[in-house]
């Protein structure tokens, strides 16, 4: 073949694909284009694109691809989502192929992290056709104006894991005794009166505590006749309240006669204390013994079944039924505590004075920054104690200080090892930088409150979960887990967040005169939303609204 011959293919193929691009650019307009939704919202931190594209019939080049590529532009920048090639049915490389007589189309899907700036954007889909060493720019064109941003409207009012120091107000002290009796007796026996237990009991009566209560309760075991245990234990009752009012008055013990703070119980026969002892010892035939207790009604009867039982009464006799002949005395008192003012004066002269938990507890009798800081350093210098970082911690999250916040968990964390409530704020925390899944784990290892996780929820997209927490709130988390998962509904709270969030609602309602008073309310609150309503396009059906127009101007 002559050289000329040869020149003549080249060129004949060079504009053979050359008409292929060019038809394909000039015929760019055929080429129609569906966004769902039409306009981008973003969920979890992302913005997800389902665009599907229709191509008409001898449009797509037999050997052509193209490179689509969505491009969110904003006024910082442009974000792009992956590029999808498109091949017609002579070429490869593609991801789907359109065939050249018939057309066809594709169906694409993406997600890229949203960005605050994206609210106000453009979405630009470019499109390079290609067409063996040539290359076609297609476009590009707008597919879709903005993100509706409702979803991150998130309050960060985290329920924070710092009520920690285990401080009570009122700690109720208690000491028990057991006095034990003779079968079918309820005189109180000297050797009784002088064991270990009524020693202990005296020992706590003479801490001359102020008195709480003082609760008797006298038992019979299970022997005899029903009546004849019941006038046993009601007897063993007497005798033990009487001795017992004895004893604390001579001890001098608070409220020693005052009836009031008595409680008697008489239960007679305990068949509850019989079962659980029998089940504890080594007596053959246990289970025999207490199917007996379970399932014959009549006392009477279920008695004389277990006497029957004469192999093994002995054993229930010498090892059981003198336990169960018994009153317990119970003292219970209030432990002395310093007063707030008294607590609150220690842990800034000496904090040394405290114990760990009214040191902890000082800090929220303070509303000085820089005091309850040196408390928390304090009871880590005094009590190797972890919670003072991690209280710590949350001073700087409740100002919004991620960083810092994280300095002085990993503190205590080096102090305390894995804590809850480390794991919640550390949870918290990713929460709040969007890193949604990390956030998770954290509250799933500190078993965090409903209220956060239920928050957590709305980040991550679960609405119908959060609004099932928040079934009856009308904050401002409750009003916008339900606005997503498409609940109307409207906060109570006087904040220009509230405000807001009620305009947004009243928009998707079409109440657009609810919408202006909304609007006024929180831009007159915060002067910021007057900007943020002219690009949200929760707004956009009211861009020729006058009233609009000249609220946000």
């Amino acid at each position: 073949m002559g050289i000329s011959k040869i020149f003549y293919i080249l060129v004949l193929a060079t504009v053979i694909s050359g008409c292929g691009l060019n038809k394909m650019a000039n015929k760019y307009e055929t080429v129609s284009y569906t966004v769902t939704p039409t306009t981008l919202q973003t969920h979890a931190g992302n913005v997800t694109l389902t665009l599907d594209a229709t191509f008409a019939e001898k449009y797509f080049a037999k050997k052509a691809t193209v490179d689509f590529t969505p491009v969110l532009v904003y006024a910082k920048g442009e974000t792009a989502f992956k590029t999808i090639t498109i091949q017609g049915e002579e070429a490869t490389g593609g991801e789907a192929t359109i065939f050249n007589a018939t057309g066809g189309n594709f169906n694409y899907q993406d997600a890229i992290k949203y960005d605050a700036d994206m609210m106000n954007s453009t979405l630009e889909l470019r499109a390079t056709a290609k067409l063996k060493d040539k290359e076609k720019v297609l476009g590009p064109i707008n597919i879709a104006n903005g993100v509706i941003a409702t979803s991150t409207r998130v309050l960060n009012n985290e329920e924070l894991a710092n009520n920690n120091h285990g401080y009570e107000h009122e700690t109720i002290l208690e000491e028990t005794a057991i006095i034990y009796f003779l079968v079918n007796q309820a005189n109180i026996r000297t050797t009784e009166k002088s064991d270990g237990d009524i020693n202990k009991l005296t020992a706590f009566a003479k801490n001359g505590y102020k008195t709480h209560s003082i609760e008797i309760k006298s038992f019979a075991s299970p022997e005899g006749s029903v009546n004849m245990n019941d006038n046993v234990s009601d007897n063993r009752m007497k005798s033990t309240v009487s001795y017992t009012k004895r004893l604390l008055s001579t001890l001098k013990v608070d409220g020693a006669r005052n009836t009031e703070l008595y409680t008697e119980t008489s239960i007679g026969e305990d068949w509850e204390g019989f079962e659980s002892l029998v089940q504890a010892s080594d007596i053959k035939d246990k289970r025999r013994i207490n199917k007996i207790v379970n399932s014959v009604e009549d006392l009477e009867l279920r008695e004389q079944q277990i006497r029957d039982l004469a192999e093994i009464y002995d054993a229930l006799e010498n090892d059981v039924l003198p336990q169960l002949r018994k009153a317990i005395i119970v003292i219970r008192s209030f432990e002395p505590k310093r007063t707030d003012e008294e607590i609150a004066t220690l842990s800034t002269t000496t904090p040394e004075a405290l114990d760990v938990k009214e040191l902890l507890f000082s800090a929220t009798l303070t509303n000085d920054a820089v005091v309850k800081e040196g408390i928390y350093n304090k009871a880590v210098e005094l009590h190797n104690d972890w919670r003072g970082y991690n209280n710590i911690a949350c001073m700087y999250l409740a100002d919004g200080n991620l960083s810092e916040t994280m300095v002085f968990l990993e503190k205590a964390e080096a102090l305390g090892g894995n804590q809850a409530d480390i794991s919640i704020n550390k949870g918290i925390v990713a929460a709040r930088k969007g890193e949604l899944a990390n956030a998770q784990v954290l509250f799933d290892q500190g078993n965090t409150s409903e209220f956060n996780q239920a928050t957590l929820d709305i980040r991550q997209g679960e609405y119908k979960k959060a609004a099932r927490f928040f079934k009856n709130g009308k904050s401002h988390n409750a009003v916008l887990a339900k606005i997503l998962n498409g609940e109307n509904s409207n906060c109570n709270e006087a904040t220009a967040a509230c405000h807001y969030l009620n305009a947004i609602a009243a928009a998707r309602s079409g109440e657009n005169d609810a919408v202006i008073s909304n609007l006024t309310n929180a831009i007159t609150a915060n002067l910021n939303y007057k900007a943020e309503a002219n690009i949200d396009l929760e707004f956009v059906n009211l861009r020729t609204n006058e009233a609009f127009i000249a609220l946000t101007k």
